[in-house]
């Protein structure tokens, strides 16, 4: 799973099938592994000087380590980093920009069968959002979604109606409250999901018959993933990256129950 759970592996596996498939894998922002992408990085910033950017390190997690800048400057270009456009137009809740934790069952390898939870987490950033600018873009409260960063923040409400960490349910509603065709919305994620479970599918694969030759009847095992989902404010979804989850997830406070 680690061809799609790490961030540079998850990037490089998602550019080559784009260059075959482009409107098939347009759903990722655009993206550049650092250092080895630094020259068409460069390029694509002398044509767009007004862009925003987001780095990440290609294995962190929680929010350490992120930064979002104006000033590709200030980018360290030999540092093995992550670095993607930032969506700057976001779908907001209430003002504030927000992500969503999907939450997806592999139950089999061969046939490969897929569940995709029909709940779990909205995540809010605790600042209200402001497209970015150079005052602004280090506002980590208003840019950042993940739960580890803005529990820190005293404006951070705890409550899974209209407080910073909801439930997918809760948005539903609300989408469908503000007209949003939601049936559409989640059928596009469900193709996300399953485009990015098939870049993995084939090394998942050889693993599985490699390790359970043996196991004929029944799954010898399973996987619990989250897909970080963001919507734009056309309501398109981006995948922001793949997480390994666990029964307990201690980042989020979730448990699930069988």
């Amino acid at each position: 799973m680690s061809e799609i759970c790490r961030k540079d592996s998850l990037a490089r596996n998602l550019d080559t099938m784009a260059t075959s498939f482009r409107d098939d894998y347009n759903f990722y922002p655009m993206t550049w592994y650092l250092p080895s992408d630094y020259i068409k990085f460069q390029n694509y910033m002398s044509q767009h000087k007004s862009s925003t950017y987001i780095l990440k390190p290609t294995t962190g997690s929680r929010g350490t380590g992120i930064y979002i800048t104006k000033s590709p400057k200030k980018i360290n270009q030999y540092k093995n980093m992550i670095c993607q456009l930032y969506i700057s137009k976001p779908l907001l809740l209430d003002g504030y920009k927000f992500d969503m934790r999907v939450y997806t069952l592999i139950a089999s390898c061969d046939p490969l069968k897929i569940y995709v939870y029909n709940d779990g987490l909205v995540r809010l950033a605790t600042e209200p959002y402001e497209t970015p600018t150079h005052n602004n873009v280090n506002d980590r409260y208003m840019h950042l979604t993940n739960y580890s960063v803005n529990k820190c923040n005293k404006m951070y409400i705890d409550n899974e109606i209209f407080g910073s960490k909801r439930r997918i349910t809760t948005l539903n509603n609300w989408l469908h409250a503000e007209g949003y065709d939601e049936k559409k919305i989640w059928n596009e994620i469900d193709d996300v999901i399953i485009k990015t479970i098939i870049l993995a599918y084939p090394f998942v694969n050889r693993s599985y018959q490699t390790c359970f030759s043996s196991h004929k009847y029944m799954p010898a095992c399973f996987e619990i993933l989250g897909f970080d989902i963001l919507l734009d404010e056309n309501c398109k979804p981006y995948l922001l990256e793949v997480r390994y989850c666990y029964i307990i997830d201690p980042c989020d406070g979730l448990i699930f129950h069988f």
